[in-house]
């Protein structure tokens, strides 16, 4: 075959692949640099042909399966800044037909001819992303729909799992096809006899297929679920958790497929979830699972078995979730579910000593991870079924569990109330006496994982119940806790110190100042006697959030323990004692706001002076103490009032700066998935995926928080920062990458305003209001309206209507309009699709859209507003009125689940 890109091209994108393939780090950077910058920028076209003929001739494994998924990685890229093409298209829109055909036939030729399984597969993720990205452009490939169809009829298992890959990523292939032949194709598959991998392949291409169909074609092609679950039958070990997990999305997306299955599913799920049943057999003694692969080690059966054990939990959450009042119509749902969970918090293995010795602010050990996950899927069980319906079957068994002779029931017993006191408090809460009746003996448990349990129970409680546990029972709740802030293990005395916390949020100075005595001691103990620096962090939280909670009844300790929070300001210089340091400035600034002006006054030179020091010395991106350092000062200048403003100047530049940060971006293809890294969120900017850095985000929203405070604070002492913000804020009231963000700037503008009337030109109110308008008029989302519509009515009550011109006022009208449109049609199309579904799903609907209607109603009492100051009587008011009249969700909530306003 004639080349398709000259040799001499060839040979130089062959060398840089080599180098991003095999080079070190230099070596690679320099060959991305080189290949975005020289080739990418200038010949996209090339490189491309040049990676799909690499993928079909190259003699080396590795290369063919890499030019791949470069292939694919690029396709859809954004083009290159440095490119004279848009910008904020892929690369494919500039690709010549002829090339994008050339590119799709040999594509498929390589598919057919490709020997090596793992090369194959990476082929065929590029086939169909490029299938997805041409199909969304309106632009079919129909020599890949046949070719599919043709090998899904292979002699050739490979070949025919090939087929099914294809269907499941793009399912929109067999959209448009004749129903019966789809889901001949597919249950031939789903029955496929070769083995489990041609059966995966299928299963994973129905649940496709059924949640991408409209309504109809979904409701005639829903036989397919009894073969979709017969697959699971029979199966072995090691690919029953794959099957299971293929099952979760669409459990998730259509729950009520599943519905007239439940039963049948929880019977044959049952003895794979519940310990006491024998492994891989039924209900009814029958085999289900296969037998252990011939050589394969007990501990790889075991693994296999956990894994499909908690997928099998997963889809039974899942399915909960989803359809809340399907599981507890099926018999022995709730049940099974429950004493699976129960049973899996109890398989804790790991050995007392290494459990001590571990710090807790670290990863969790493997056997705490296991029981983990069973810990959260009754966590999110409780909150999907609420406390009438899971309670019952979590008591039948806790109880005896707290008494049993085993620690690890003990322990899980306690977990469990933990897990289920958030979704149940309501319920719960009628009978919390009981339960805390049950949970105070454990404090004094012989084993300390117990009364380490013990502190985090109660301490769940104190935050699900927060004022209940703190004004019914702090007596007993406190002569429980304080006790072990002496225990001799560290982790059990910080963990005491922990649920402190968790009782001092919801409790009043006078239910805590009668133990201040013993707590301050039990504190102080931890923080002077102890060398883990977790111990020491957890100290002087928790005498932060005392002194919170004691308000002035914490002046008779101040004297004694600024000096100690003053020292370790001071003294914790080093890297390893960073938290430790912020830990000392919350609490000192915690301390501060408790005893007042007056008794902190004396320390406040010193404590100010140290926090520039502090903040001088940082210099590294990674170093936490900057948003510690922000929230101190915020403390501080609330104490100090007038008197801080000298401090703006040392305390504004570096939060103008995190304020004004850009977004740390990448532009993601569709099938790269960050959902499992914290350190990145994605959104949708557009018709782009966009990769966003979380921590510039955070930062940047702290110092949007804490510059709030301080200008709130200091009112017209404020008046040299208010230019500088209000440059800040108007760009970002239209934000789209964080809305905590852009609400901010809403809240910030008319507090500047106020602030700055000595300032304020009528110029640069014409500008506020323009670009006030400007972010109505662009925003979609509701919650964030609110903020904006508030923005503008307390912008006009400060600088008075008069400021706001005429044709200001009408695009305010105008927009107004449009979004009371926009919500019209939004209600009325949720009114519609309640009336198509049957009658179990409505209540379930119903809870859903509250939750969304609620963000609505808020804007529509901020729009209400601003157009009463506009007009008293404008006609828009009536149409308010309407679009509220419209929500479907208006008279769910009853007087027992009102949401609190």
């Amino acid at each position: 075959m004639d080349s398709l890109v000259p040799q001499a091209v060839l040979f130089e994108l062959s060398q840089i692949l080599s180098n991003l393939v095999l080079g070190e780090n230099e070596i690679r950077k320099s060959a991305e640099k080189e290949l975005n910058e020289k080739w990418l920028a200038n010949q996209p076209e090339a490189v491309l042909l040049a990676l799909t003929q690499f993928t079909r001739q190259s003699p080396d494994d590795h290369m063919r399966s890499f030019a791949a998924v470069l292939l694919r990685r690029l396709m859809f890229r954004s083009v290159s800044s440095t490119s004279r093409l848009n910008p904020y298209t892929a690369i494919y829109d500039h690709l010549s037909e002829n090339t994008r055909k050339t590119i799709e036939a040999l594509l498929l030729i390589c598919l057919a001819n490709e020997g090596v399984e793992s090369v194959r597969n990476k082929i065929v993720d590029t086939i169909t992303e490029m299938a997805e990205g041409s199909m969304s452009r309106a632009r079919p490939w129909p020599e890949l729909q046949a070719y599919a169809a043709q090998i899904s009829m292979s002699s050739e298992p490979k070949q025919r799992e090939t087929a099914y890959r294809i269907f499941a990523n793009v399912p929109q292939l067999i959209m448009d096809q004749d129903i019966e032949q789809v889901i001949g194709v597919l249950e031939r598959g789903l029955a496929d006899q070769s083995g489990p991998d041609v059966r995966l392949a299928a299963l994973k291409a129905s649940t496709a297929y059924l949640s991408s169909a409209d309504k109809q074609t979904r409701a005639e092609a829903s036989r397919l679920m009894s073969p979709a679950l017969q697959t699971l039958v029979n199966l072995p070990s090691s690919s029953l958790a794959a099957f299971l997990q293929a099952l979760i999305p669409l459990a998730t997306s259509e729950p009520y497929l599943f519905r007239p299955h439940l039963q049948s599913l929880l019977a044959f799920l049952s003895p794979l979830l519940l310990l006491s049943y024998p492994p891989n057999r039924d209900a009814t003694g029958t085999e289900t699972t296969g037998a252990t692969s011939e050589g394969a080690s007990a501990k790889s059966e075991t693994d296999a078995r956990d894994e499909a054990r908690l997928s099998a939990l997963e889809l039974l959450v899942t399915l909960t979730e989803a359809s809340p009042k399907s599981a507890q119509a099926c018999p022995g749902w709730v049940p099974d579910l429950v004493r699976c969970c129960l049973e899996g918090m109890a398989q804790i293995t790991g050995e007392l000593e290494d459990w001590a010795a571990n710090d807790p602010s670290h990863e969790v050990d493997d056997d705490e991870d296991y029981s983990r996950a069973y810990e959260e899927s009754l966590d999110r069980s409780a909150v999907a079924l609420g406390g009438a319906a899971i309670l019952p079957s979590v008591f039948q068994y806790v109880p005896d569990m707290l008494n049993s002779n085993d620690w690890q029931q003990r322990h899980a017993g306690l977990m469990a109330i933990s897990c289920v006191a958030e979704g149940t408090a309501p319920v719960l809460q009628k009978d919390i006496g009981i339960v805390i009746q049950l949970i105070l003996p454990l404090f004094n448990d012989s084993h300390p994982r117990v009364r380490h349990s013990a502190c985090h129970c109660i301490g769940q409680l104190c935050t699900d119940m927060e004022g209940a546990i703190q004004s019914n029972f702090a007596e007993q709740v406190l002569r429980a806790l304080i006790p072990l802030l002496h225990a001799p293990e560290p982790r059990v005395h910080s963990h005491a110190a922990a649920g402190l916390v968790n009782f001092c949020t919801g409790a009043s100075s006078s239910t805590i100042t009668p133990y201040l005595d013993d707590i301050i001691k039990g504190l102080l103990s931890m923080l002077n006697s102890s060398s883990k620096p977790y111990v020491q962090n957890q100290a002087l939280t928790t005498l932060a959030m005392v002194a919170d909670a004691a308000q002035k009844s914490f002046k008779k300790y101040y004297p004694a323990l600024m000096p100690i929070v003053l020292a370790v300001l001071k003294n914790a210089n080093t890297k390893d004692l960073r938290v430790l340091r912020c830990r000392a400035m919350e609490c000192g600034g915690l301390m501060a706001t408790a005893v007042g002006k007056e008794m902190f006054k004396s320390d406040a030179g010193d404590f100010a002076d140290t926090l520039l020091q502090i903040q001088n010395q940082v210099n590294e991106p990674d170093d936490p103490t900057i948003p510690y350092l922000n929230a101190t000062w915020a403390k501080v200048a609330q104490v100090m009032k007038a008197d801080f403003t000298p401090y703006l100047q040392f305390v504004m530049p570096p939060l103008l700066r995190a304020a004004s940060l850009k977004p740390e971006m990448s532009i993601l293809s569709e099938d790269e998935n960050l959902d499992g890294n914290s350190d990145w969120q994605t959104v949708r900017v557009g018709a782009q995926r966009v990769g966003i850095r979380t921590a510039v985000l955070e930062e940047k929203l702290n110092a949007f928080d804490i510059i709030i405070i301080h200008c709130g604070t200091l009112g017209s002492n404020f008046v040299d920062y208010v230019a500088p913000v209000l440059e800040i804020c108007l760009p970002n009231l239209r934000y789209v990458y964080h809305e905590g963000v852009q609400e901010d700037a809403a809240t910030l503008i008319p507090m500047l305003l106020a602030c700055g009337k000595s300032v304020i030109t009528p110029t640069v109110l014409h500008t506020v209001f323009t670009e006030l308008l400007a972010a109505i008029t662009a925003e979609t989302e509701f919650g964030v309206l609110s903020s904006l519509y508030r923005s503008v009515s307390e912008a006009l009550m400060v600088a008075g209507i008069d400021n706001l011109t005429p044709q200001l006022a009408e695009g305010i009208t105008k927009a107004t309009q449009n979004h009371l449109q926009t919500l019209a049609e939004r209600r009325r199309k949720r009114a519609d699709y309640l009336q198509s579904e049957d009658a179990i799903d409505i209540e379930e609907l119903k809870e859903d859209m509250g939750l969304m209607e609620e963000l609505e109603e808020f804007a529509l009492e901020e729009m209400n507003s601003l157009i009463k100051i506009l007009d008293p009587n404008h006609a828009l008011l009536v149409a308010i009125g309407s679009v509220k009249e419209l929500g479907v969700a208006s008279n769910f909530y009853s007087e027992d689940n009102a949401p609190t306003p």
